[in-house]
Order: C-alpha cells, then sequence, then structure tokens
C-alpha cells in the first residue's frame, strides 16, 4: 500500500510504512508539540500553521476583508440571517479592538444561531417530517427532534453528551429535571427518523433494513465512516469486516425502533412522564365518551326513522353520522395527547450473526457479541457489553473516549467547512482511505485536540476559527495564485459562498420585514407557511423561518429543488451550490420573491426627504450589507437603460420604479451569495 505524508512545521516528514492504520485510524498529534513548534511565529495556531504551508509555496495570504463583507459574512455563518442596516453601522463605526470578538459572541448568542446549526445538523441526521419509502406517513413527533437539536446548539451543549443522547439518551438515568428527562429521550430520535418500508410484509427484513440505515447514519455522522458497505461483504477499502457490522448490527438490533411489526408497522413513540398527563387523558376519556354518545344518539334516530320515505334530513344525517364515526376513528387512532417524542427503546437483547450477502434469511456461523469488533482496535480498545443491555450506552462512550481517533476530527472538520465552505477534508463523511487527505493534517488534529480540551463546546470552536486571520482573509482572486491553487486549499483567501435553499428564502423574508424570528415549537408549524415557495405564504404575516417548516420525503418543494437542499431520506455531508438558469427565473419570477419586492418599494418609496442616492444606498445596505457604488446609483436612477425615458422630469422614482429596483437587486448574484 501507498506511504503518506504529513506535513509538519520544520518541513515534510514521510511516514513510509504501510497505511496501516491510515491516517485517520492513527491517534492524533500532540498538541503539546503543535503549540511549541507554532509559539515563535507570533501568530495564532491556526495562522501559523496555515501560513507555513503558504510560505513553502511561495504564496502571499490575501488581507484581510473590510467591515462590511466582515460583518456580512459572520452574520450569514452564524445565524444564516443578513445583518440589518443598523447592526452593520454600529460595527464599521465601532473602533474598538475588541469589537469583531464582541460581534461573534452577540451572533453565537443569538437564537437565530441555533436555528442555522441545528439546520446543518438535520442534514446530517437526515430529518424529515414524514416516512417517504412505501407509505409516506407522517412522523408527527418529529419535530421534537429538531427542536432539541436547535436548542442544544443554542444551549452550547458539550458535543460528548450531544452524542451520548442522540444514541442512548432513554437510558440515562433521571435527571430530577422534566425538562431535561424529555430532551434525553428525544434526542434518539435521531436513530428513529429514518425513512421505513412500513408495508414491507417480511418483517425481519424490514427490521434489519433499518438497523442497516442506523449503522450507516451513525458512521458517517459520527466516525466519517461508510461502515454500512460491510452489510454484505467486508469493507472493499477501509478496515471493517463483515464481523465488525454485526457487532454493530447486534446492537441496533438490540434497540426498539419499531411498536409493532403490523401489515402497516408502526414506530415506537415514548410518552413523557409527566403530572398533567393524568388531566388530559381524563379529558380525552370524556370528549371520547362524549363523541360515542352523540353517535349511538344520532343512530337511534336513524333507526327511529327507517320506516319514513327518505327526506333530506335524514340524508343530512347519515352523512353527520359518517362525520363523526371518521372523528371517532382519528381520535381512537391518535389517543390521549399526551406529551410524546418519537424515539427508540430497549429490545430484547439479541445477537446477529453473519448473513451471506446480507440476506437475513442466510446467516452464517455463530452469532457475532454485541460491540464494536475490531474496529479502531489499535487505538481504542472495544467495550465490553453486557449480556442484559442493548450496548447502545457502551457505543456512545466508545465513541466519545478522548482516545477515539475519528471523533472530535470530524466534527472539527465540519464546523471548519461551515466556516470555509469546505473541510480541511473535503470528503467530511468519508474518513477512510477513498476520502480524501487532510490539507492541513496537524491543524486538523490541533482543532481536534482543542475541541476535547474545552470540554468539547462547539461554540468555543466557533470562536477559535473565526478570530483567526484566515477566516477574515478577503475573498479577491488572484489569478497567478489560481493556477497554482485553483481550489485554495492552501487557504491564501477567503472561499466566495452561496446562501443554502433555506438561507434564501429566510433571506428574502427578513429583509422585507415578515420574517417571524420567535421560533416555533409546534406540531401544527405548517400553519405559518406551507411550503418554501411562497405560494400560501403571503396569506400569512409574520412568516417563520424555514428551518421549522414541515419537510415532506415524498413531496419536495420548488425552493429545495432549485438551490441544492439536502434529500431527507439520507445523511447528508455538504449541500451543492450548482449555478443554473432555473436558478435566477425563480428569482426573478417567484410569488415570495415578488411580493417581498413589493413590500420593500412601499417602504422605500415613502421614505419622505431622503434623497433618492440616500434611500438606494439604504436598500443596498439591506439587500447587500454595503452602500451602493455611484455606478449603480446612476445605472439604477439615473440614465440607465432599466429607466422610462421620462424618469428624468420625476422629482422621485415612483412606487413602480422602486419595485422595479427591489425585483432586480433580490434577483441579483450579490443577494444570495457572500464574500
Amino acid at each position: 500500500m501507498a506511504a503518506f505524508t504529513l506535513f509538519v512545521l520544520d518541513g515534510f516528514a514521510t511516514y513510509e510504512e504501510p497505511l496501516k492504520p491510515h491516517w485517520a485510524f492513527q491517534p492524533l498529534f500532540s498538541k503539546k508539540q503543535i503549540d511549541e513548534a507554532a509559539s515563535d511565529s507570533g501568530l495564532s495556531i491556526i495562522d501559523a500553521l496555515i501560513e507555513t504551508r503558504l510560505e513553502r509555496q511561495g504564496l502571499e495570504p490575501n488581507g484581510e476583508a473590510d467591515k462590511h463583507t466582515l460583518i456580512r459574512r459572520a452574520t450569514y455563518d452564524l445565524t444564516g440571517l443578513p445583518p440589518t442596516p443598523g447592526e452593520i453601522s454600529d460595527f464599521v463605526n465601532d473602533r474598538r479592538e475588541d469589537a469583531y470578538g464582541k460581534l461573534i459572541e452577540r451572533l453565537l448568542a443569538s437564537p437565530a444561531y441555533g436555528e442555522r446549526w441545528g439546520r446543518r445538523w438535520l442534514d446530517l441526521a437526515r430529518y424529515a417530517d414524514s416516512n417517504g419509502a412505501d407509505e409516506n406517513h407522517d412522523y408527527p413527533e418529529a419535530w421534537r427532534y429538531r427542536d432539541y437539536v436547535i436548542r442544544s446548539f443554542n444551549q452550547d451543549k458539550a458535543y460528548d453528551l450531544f452524542i451520548q443522547e442522540q444514541l442512548a439518551g432513554d437510558l440515562v438515568p433521571s435527571s430530577g429535571n422534566l425538562k431535561t428527562d424529555h430532551d434525553q429521550i428525544t434526542a434518539t430520535g435521531f436513530l428513529a427518523l429514518g425513512p421505513k418500508m412500513l408495508a414491507e410484509q417480511d418483517k425481519d427484513k424490514m427490521l434489519i433494513d433499518i438497523v442497516d440505515e442506523q449503522i450507516d447514519v451513525v458512521g458517517q455522522t459520527f466516525m466519517g465512516l461508510t461502515v454500512s458497505c460491510a452489510r454484505c461483504h467486508d469493507h472493499k477499502f477501509d478496515p471493517v469486516s463483515q464481523k465488525d457490522y454485526y457487532a454493530l448490527a447486534g446492537i441496533f438490533r438490540s434497540t426498539k425502533t419499531m411498536a409493532h411489526t403490523d401489515h402497516v408497522s408502526r414506530w415506537v413513540e415514548t410518552v413523557f412522564d409527566d403530572p398533567g398527563n393524568q388531566a388530559i387523558v381524563e379529558k380525552y376519556e370524556l370528549d371520547l365518551a362524549a363523541l360515542k354518545a352523540e353517535i349511538a344518539n344520532l343512530e337511534s334516530e336513524l333507526d327511529a326513522g327507517k320506516d319514513i320515505e327518505d327526506s333530506a334530513q335524514t340524508s343530512e344525517q347519515a352523512m353527520q353520522l359518517a362525520d363523526l364515526r371518521k372523528k371517532l376513528q382519528n381520535l381512537e387512532r391518535a389517543g390521549a395527547p399526551v406529551p410524546k417524542a418519537m424515539a427508540v427503546t430497549e429490545g430484547e437483547p439479541l445477537l446477529m450473526p453473519v448473513l451471506a450477502r446480507g440476506d437475513h434469511l442466510k446467516p452464517m456461523g455463530e452469532p457475532i457479541p454485541r460491540g464494536v469488533g475490531q474496529l479502531l482496535a489499535d487505538c481504542l480498545a472495544p467495550p465490553s457489553v453486557e449480556p442484559s443491555n442493548s450496548g447502545r450506552m457502551e457505543l456512545a462512550a466508545w465513541l466519545t473516549d478522548p482516545r477515539h481517533p475519528l471523533t472530535a476530527r470530524v466534527m472539527v472538520n465540519r464546523i471548519w467547512q461551515g466556516h470555509f465552505g469546505f473541510g480541511l477534508v473535503r470528503t467530511p463523511s468519508n474518513f477512510g482511505l477513498r476520502g480524501e487527505a487532510p490539507t492541513h493534517p496537524e491543524l486538523l488534529d490541533w482543532l481536534a485536540r482543542e475541541f476535547m480540551d474545552s470540554a468539547w463546546s462547539i461554540k468555543h470552536m466557533h470562536r477559535t476559527i473565526m478570530l483567526s486571520a484566515a477566516y477574515r482573509r478577503s475573498s479577491q482572486n488572484n489569478l497567478e495564485y489560481s493556477v497554482t491553487d485553483p481550489d485554495n486549499r492552501l487557504l491564501w483567501r477567503q472561499n466566495r459562498r452561496r446562501l443554502e435553499a433555506e438561507s434564501i428564502r429566510d433571506a428574502v423574508l427578513f429583509v422585507s420585514g415578515k420574517l417571524d424570528q420567535s421560533g416555533v415549537s409546534s406540531p401544527d408549524n405548517g400553519d405559518k407557511g406551507e411550503s418554501y415557495d411562497g405560494k400560501k405564504e403571503e396569506d400569512t404575516e409574520p412568516l417563520i423561518r424555514t428551518v421549522y417548516l414541515p419537510i415532506n420525503r415524498a413531496r419536495h418543494n420548488e425552493m429545495s429543488a432549485t438551490f441544492d437542499a439536502a434529500d431527507p431520506a439520507v445523511h447528508h455531508q455538504q449541500r451543492e451550490a450548482t449555478v443554473v438558469p432555473g436558478q435566477a427565473l425563480y428569482m426573478m419570477n417567484n410569488e415570495l420573491v415578488m411580493t417581498a419586492a413589493r413590500d420593500l418599494a412601499a417602504e422605500f418609496s415613502h421614505l419622505g426627504s431622503q434623497s433618492v442616492p440616500s434611500s438606494l444606498n439604504a436598500l443596498y445596505l439591506r439587500l447587500f450589507g454595503r452602500p451602493a457604488l455611484p455606478r449603480e446609483t446612476e445605472m439604477l436612477v439615473g440614465e440607465g437603460e432599466l429607466q422610462p425615458a421620462d424618469l428624468k422630469t420625476r422629482v422621485s422614482p415612483t412606487l413602480e420604479d422602486w419595485e422595479r429596483i427591489c425585483r432586480v437587486l433580490l434577483a441579483a448574484n450579490e443577494f444570495v451569495y457572500w464574500n
């Protein structure tokens, strides 16, 4: 096998031994060693490591971006929303040395931070509000997991605890705090939310397919490994054997995901232990009894009138009876509306044998003990699973052990990806042999060590990365450097990026003053906006953030398809950023965007005594985070071709003129891209 190279501060060092166990499976570098090597540079560790590489390649890094660019970049990065003109003015005019640091702290404290970064996590967790697959049933309690994720990011929940709750929160002893206990149960929705073939009549096949899906999302999300490839045969590239796979499969097969496996199977929903439950159940039973009594009375009336010729009244009563019976059926199916979560629980402890080519009808040999097999055994001994346990708690403890070579590396790489557009490893969910090697391996490991040393604080990692000179660089291109390093792997500049589908919708609503930022924690969130495409949204004010809208696996909306939203059926490691004509057409013709243009026009056409250039400056600050350039003002309200010939005879643009201007600016690349 080929050798691999580690770039170290004093030059290149090549480790000639074969790739065993491969760079990602080796222990992390010593943080102290890296700190000492970089200490004489006078730079932060991040910048010392990056600039050493740049100097070695004869490249000079870009200087710092201007303050208008910095606040827009940081605000979009951390909240997914644009900065307001007031926030821009405050930051640009703040001459204190710590102004930028204070900006970062303000953004991290915003509830919008959890909505932004929670949405990133939901991509990994393949979140949706319906099943998809063969029968697209709603997941009525899925929203609780979504809100748990958003809440966890806003609370800066330690990442090791975040993992433990999602894999085994139902097994954690009660904290004595109902809200915390409920969160721990809700967190296991991570395992429960995947698509399932509910109408599959071979129920053993359905259950092992669910296990396979759970192994896939756990392996890619937490370890950056495609473990599920070993279901049918030993992994073709990574050191994951079939025995390793079925050791993990035993853990999840011993976990109860499905409440029953009837003709159409049903997933587990765990009722929260809450003192208010009794009153809810009592009211439900009274409502049920009253409905049954109403049905019985109506049936008696209809029976009594059998001998009478049919009449309009009889027909109306029959229709009413049918409606009541349907209401009763739905009420009985739903049960008492006590608070509950889509979750998993402990099942009967089982051992899985290796299945020939993954076929549940073809077991081979003796059952495999539950655990992780020999996966990463060179770095970290596999956990011992008690015979009476599923092994989820032991798996979670193994993943969050500081000696684990992958967990911290994978997460800090995802955080880096969120701030630069690409991770130091550009295959963020594949750290195996077919994935890319890190461009800055010692930086990746330093960040991983720093992450664990900060008690697994994700917000600490945001601060650490965003305060670096590398993050604050201009994104200005350099033609010579773009030949040497066309993909900017050496980080001599920042990367220009496009907003994701959700943030585009949110930004349109935000700049037009229609976005409700109060947050939503309700299964009825669809009442405030049925889809991303705006077809029903203009009827409701204000409108919620896109993260709170229901996601239907069987019916993707227009904005999702147009702007590369994540496929909710699978773990999604990184959003694409395609550039296709349909995106421009969407921004020019979509009703939501046109409504926003009308709202903006109504506001800016009533600015009174302000001059037109001042009004345009204010509009540009709202949409692009910067003042308008003189040539832009001239183009829009001077003698530019966009304007009617008689505009020069008017005192100021009309409402129709402002609407046209706003539509042009909302459709501009600069609205959906930031530097």
